[in-house]
Parts: structure tokens; sequence; C-alpha cells
């Protein structure tokens, strides 16, 4: 079958249009300092040079993925991702590190399942007793990594979450359908938070980053070397809609434009050849 040049290019250009509509990636950026530092193993976190420090980072969820979840009590949402694509990817800096969790499934071979990475949770008040727990998220990331070595593996585990509660602004709203349904609310929602007073009790954030090191030696047998978490108070948190492909996805594209270009002008020239030296012939 014959494609061509003007219907390949119709046709990247239609992938193109349709990853601009179809998705919905909304990146929760967040900030705070450094409040609590916990060794239970051994010293990895310096306390005496973390606390205090600015904290920043983000979760980056793409709401085109289907996202499983049920309504608790008319107006607390949750769900876990587990097996379907990676719905979240996140970061956390703070000091001079830098910690990112990229997710690609968790697979637990003596379950035949996969460990749950992320979870996210949508609050909405007044709660089913009338009493009011203000608007809030909060998102759960993990990440798990093993490398293997001549006597055994090194497994090293990221948890990573945060959360945040507004008593007094309702930024958050249930559709009426999800209230009847167990349908995800509207994660794409803009947010935009700030706790300019920490001594106040109507607003609140945080969250923290675990790091979990489990060492199998053939030897030694199973030891957990570190185990350490810094916690943090959030200042502000802000959402970040994006709504068209992103960077690499367009260079791609162009790549493939300039690609097609390229062999078209060949073949044309080829073509052009070919027709001189018949014209010759004649």
């Amino acid at each position: 079958m014959n494609i061509s040049y003007r219907q390949l290019l119709s046709s990247i250009a239609f992938i193109f249009s349709s990853f601009s509509v179809n998705s919905a990636i909304v990146t929760y950026s967040f900030n705070g300092f450094v409040s609590e530092v916990e060794n239970t193993e051994q010293f990895f976190f310096d306390a005496v040079s973390l606390l205090g420090q600015q904290v920043t980072g983000s979760f980056t969820l793409d709401t085109s993925a289907p996202i499983r979840g049920r309504l608790e009590t008319g107006y607390y949402w949750w769900s876990v991702h587990d097996n379907d694509r990676p719905a979240l990817t996140s970061n956390v800096e703070f000091g001079d590190m830098l910690f990112r969790l990229n997710n690609e499934g968790v697979y637990q071979a003596e379950y035949d399942e996969y460990y749950p990475e992320e979870m996210l949770e949508m609050y909405d008040g007044p709660t089913f007793d009338d009493g009011h727990i203000g608007d809030g998220i909060s998102l759960k990331d993990y990440a798990r990594k093993t490398t293997l070595f001549s006597n055994g593996s090194l497994e090293r585990t990221l948890h990573l979450s945060f959360g945040f509660r507004d008593l007094i602004n309702d930024f958050l709203a249930f559709d009426e359908g999800t209230l009847l349904r167990d349908e995800m609310p509207d994660f794409t929602s803009p947010v935009s938070w700030f706790d300019n007073d920490l001594t106040s009790d109507t607003k609140s954030g945080g969250g923290s980053l675990r790091l979990i090191e489990r060492v199998d030696d053939l030897n030694t047998g199973v030891t957990y070397p570190v185990d350490s978490t810094v916690r943090f108070t959030l200042t502000s948190v802000e959402t970040v809609k994006v709504s068209s492909p992103t960077m690499n996805f367009s260079f791609y594209i162009f790549v493939v434009l300039l690609f097609v270009v390229k062999v078209r002008k060949r073949n044309l020239s080829f073509n052009n050849i070919n027709a001189l030296e018949n014209f010759t012939e004649k």
C-alpha cells in the first residue's frame, strides 16, 4: 500500500493534536522547610544541617489514565494505583540532595501482583455527621530499586508523601455524580494554597520522605542498615495543568518530519535522474 507524503504528514499531525487534546497532566508543586529528621538505624540524614532547610518538590499526575477508587462516607475519596501505567512521578529536594521517584511497576512474583505504588486522597467537608474537615488533598508515592551483587542484593525503597488541608477556603468540589457513584473527583481542579500563619490551625500541611535500605547477604542474612525519615512543613502548594505534548515528544515528531522530508527529496532526486537518463537514451 502506497502512502502519499501528504497523508503521512496528516497522520502525524493527527497524532500530535490527539495527544494535546487527550492529555491531562497536572503537576502539584510544593514548598516548605525541614521540621524533623529521624534515623532509626544507621545515620543517614544529618539533622543538624537539614533542620530549617528549604524543601521543594512536585507530584505529576496523568489524569488521562483510568484511576480507580471509591468514595468514602460522601466526602472522602481514595485510589491506589498498582499495575496500571504510572499515574505519578515525583521528586523532592532539600539541602544538597535530590530524590526522584519514577514508577515502572513493582512486581511481586511471590504473590503474582504489583505492589501499590501511589495513593491519591481527596477531602471535602462536611462529614457524614455534619462536622467540617475542610478541603484537602493527599498524595503518596513509592519507588523501589534492587541492585544485585555477588553475595546477594541491595534493595532501596523511597516513600514520599505530602498533604494539606484548609478549613477556610473551599477549593475542591465533588461532582453530583461522584456522590452517587465511585467515580474519581476532578484532580485537574486548580489549586493555589498558601499557609502564611503556621501558628493557626485553619490551614495545615506537611509531608515526609522515608528511605529504607534492605541488604540480603548470603553470609550475614537480611539486614536493614538504613531506615531514615525527613519530615517537612508545607508553606505552599500550587498546580499547573499541561495540555500539550512534552518537549521530548515534540522533538521526536520534529525528527520524524525531517527524516520524511529528507527521504522524499532523495526519492524525487533519484526519480529525476532516472527520467533524465531515460530521456537521454531516447
